[in-house]
């Protein structure tokens, strides 16, 4: 989780740059790759609260997790979820909207600010409020229930996607490393073509 939220705030930053430069500089192709990037981030992100809302935070409550903690990760998932879904509607416009990768750059930014705190609070919870009932048959449930949800692309595209911001420490927390391997170029071909070459 810890990965993913950093991928996730990381890529958001990326977003945002890039749509800048295309608005100042508009580029097609450019535009038709951060189109395709920024879709496949925004399910990616929707899914991760999708699961959260449908599995984890409902079996924690079944556990006696705290309410309070519960209800404050439940407000900032219907928070952030009217956020993205504009943020994502924007992004199709790119290409051929005039004024929308300039837009597509300020949501990003606004988005990232407000998943980056959100991201804090989750992790802090986890860790605290919600540890006593987090063991690890709820962690194996949820890693389940992901990867069973999960839409078909996200199996070559999430292993090397979370090694691409896991330290060397953190190596353990990337799934399928022959995955992550086998399509760390692929992935990177993608980030290049919506990002540029000094993403």
């Amino acid at each position: 989780m810890l990965l993913a939220h950093r991928a996730m705030v990381r890529d958001l930053g990326r977003v945002a740059r890039s749509a800048e430069r295309l608005a100042q500089a508009p580029d097609a192709a450019r535009a038709a790759a951060l189109r395709e990037y920024v879709d496949k981030l925004f399910q990616l992100i929707d899914h991760h609260h999708e699961g959260e809302d449908e599995f984890l935070w409902p079996r924690l409550r079944r556990l006696g997790a705290d309410e309070e903690a519960l209800t404050l990760m439940a407000t900032e998932h219907e928070e952030l979820s009217k956020l993205l879904h504009g943020w994502h509607e924007v992004s199709r416009r790119l290409g051929t909207d005039a004024g929308a990768a300039a837009e597509l750059a300020r949501l990003s930014e606004g988005v990232r600010d407000h998943l980056s705190r959100h991201a804090g609070d989750e992790e802090r919870e986890l860790s605290g409020r919600l540890a006593p009932v987090l063991g690890k048959e709820v962690w194996k449930g949820f890693a389940t229930h992901m990867r069973k949800t999960a839409p078909g692309w996200t199996l070559k595209f999430m292993p090397a996607w979370l090694a691409s911001v896991a330290g060397p420490g953190e190596r353990r927390g990337v799934p399928a490393p022959p995955v992550a391997a086998l399509f760390r170029g692929w992935l990177e071909k993608r980030q290049r073509a919506a990002f540029g070459e000094d993403y």
